[in-house]
């Protein structure tokens, strides 16, 4: 039952049936398989069957992440908004829990990454259609945007998307990026027949989104490979080199990278207004999707977005989500000289992070703090450190003692980010 919720909960957010398919037009069916997961969620965690989703602590930042976005609202006497943010948010936190509860096992690792790489694959492709044909399925046209060219003159240059939550070119590349470390450690791996085929489409369709986002996304996602993987620095001389490449014959848009860009100030302006807002509401922030409401243009940074909107407690549990699959990481790569993983599971290990990466750069440079992929790939990374904790008994972080001293440390991270932005602030207007 639980596969198959997971097979289709996912296939039904990547593919979108309900906005393209004749039949299923308008359907609610996304809604409804997300009750009925949730509701076995609940049985499961009542009849001890996930343990994790009460004990993990990931799971417990989730939860933690959750009421700070209803007390962003109810800390201003706003129902309303506290119901329409939990609601809204309610579709990623399943998909999350789903994820950690599904992947109890390496076969079922394995099965959940060809399930990303398969949808991935399927959503390159769909962009292939549109950028060659003019439409994807559905009528779908791409995105047109003016771009100015050196002479002065503009073109317009086409983006691909697809529907959704995948309608912004830049969420279409970031999905890409996701399964290219996966795709990689197989060629390394001389697996050979996937990445073969679904490699060249998401390498394409990564260039037809015209996304600087994407290409950085991408460039860090390639680089922590290897430097996660061989744990040397040599991964980051093939990122450099790769980058180089791709300003020089990348997406049109990459040329155009500049601090002094109108957009890079429009940046800086929302982030000065996210401080101000932070200020005037430090513990729980002005609320969740109000942002918009004080500053016409969006934060354009995850975490900056979760520092208005959710304040100081928002912050600290939106930090605390991602602390503990890296700590893990830490102490089972990095920390000492020897690993008892296997090369197969250190590259695995490598992959995932590097997505991770990938990923966490995008979102200082997008506001992407609510979307699913983002915590799907935190489920992915936390559900995969576990299941190498129980196979191999490697150093999990279980133990009540610990705690304390983990969230000192992410009560740090949270401070240092505010500080960091007023400085960055300060220096830049």
């Amino acid at each position: 039952m639980l596969s198959f919720l997971v097979f289709s909960y996912l296939a039904l957010y990547y593919i979108r049936p309900t906005e393209w398919i004749p039949g299923f037009i308008g359907t609610p069916i996304l809604f409804v398989f997300g009750v009925i997961s949730i509701l076995f969620l609940g049985a499961g965690v009542i009849s001890n069957r996930f343990t994790n989703v009460l004990n993990g602590q990931t799971e417990q930042m989730m939860f933690g992440f959750v009421v700070a976005i209803v007390l962003s609202h109810l800390s201003h006497f706003y129902i309303g908004g506290a119901t329409d943010s939990f609601n809204s948010f309610l579709p990623t936190m399943t998909g999350f829990f789903l994820v950690i509860c599904f992947i109890d096992s390496r076969k079922r690792l394995n099965v959940f990454l060809l399930l990303l790489i398969f949808l991935t694959t399927y959503l390159a492709y769909e962009g292939w259609l549109q950028h060659t044909t003019g439409f994807a399925h559905g009528g779908l046209e791409p995105l047109y945007e003016k771009e100015m060219l050196p002479e002065g003159e503009s073109i317009l240059v086409p983006r691909i998307r697809w529907y959704g939550m995948f309608n912004d070119p830049n969420d279409l590349g970031l999905a890409l990026v996701v399964v290219v470390p996966f795709l990689l450690d197989m060629l390394l791996q001389r697996r050979l027949i996937i990445p073969l085929v679904s490699l060249p489409f998401i390498t394409v369709a990564m260039y037809y989104t015209n996304s600087r986002g994407t290409v950085l996304a991408g460039l860090v996602a390639i680089a922590s490979y290897f430097v996660i993987r061989y744990r040397s620095l040599y991964g980051a001389l093939a990122g450099g080199l790769f980058a180089v490449v791709l300003f020089l014959f990348g997406p049109s848009r990459m040329s155009s990278v500049s601090a002094s860009e109108e957009s890079a100030h429009g940046r800086i302006d929302a982030w000065y207004q996210a401080y101000l807002m932070f200020k005037s509401n430090p513990l729980f922030g002005v609320g969740q999707g109000m942002f918009t409401d004080y500053n016409p243009l969006t934060a354009h940074n995850s975490f900056v977005l979760v520092m208005a909107e959710l304040g100081f407690v928002g912050l600290f549990f939106f930090t605390g989500i991602f602390y503990f699959p890296y700590n893990w990481l830490w102490n089972n790569l990095f920390s000492t000289a020897e690993t008892t993983l296997s090369q197969e599971d250190v590259g695995i290990v490598s992959s995932v992070f590097a997505s991770f990466n990938g990923m966490l750069v995008a979102m200082f440079f997008l506001s992407r703090s609510y979307t699913m992929i983002p915590f799907i790939l935190v489920g992915l990374a936390t559900a995969m450190t576990r299941v190498f904790d129980d196979e191999l008994n490697l150093g999990a972080i279980k133990t009540i003692e610990e705690k304390p001293r983990h969230f000192r440390l992410i009560l740090g991270l949270t401070v240092l980010q505010i500080i960091g932005i007023n400085i960055i602030v300060k220096l830049s207007i």
